[in-house]
């Protein structure tokens, strides 16, 4: 996959940002196979036995944060 079929498709994800599918979309933004997500989001391939946590072994860790908090401030401030 060429770098600007990424940057596309990543701007697609940012134009249509959902909260619930949001990792699932940037790795097939990547090029990952729909096949391979579907069976990420089944649990198949989730290497993560911890509720609000994604790992796809040698791509992804995700990690939900449910807290009001923002977890940093940029600097500029």
């Amino acid at each position: 996959m060429k770098s600007t079929e990424i940057k596309n498709n990543v701007q697609q994800l940012i134009d249509n940002i959902s909260n619930e599918e949001f990792v699932f979309d940037l790795l097939v933004a990547y090029g990952i196979s729909k096949t391979a997500v579907t069976r990420l989001k089944k649990g198949d391939y989730n290497l993560s036995k911890v509720d609000g946590e994604l790992l796809y072994k040698k791509k992804i860790f995700f990690k939900t944060e449910t807290s009001e908090k923002q977890p940093c401030q940029p600097i500029w401030q």
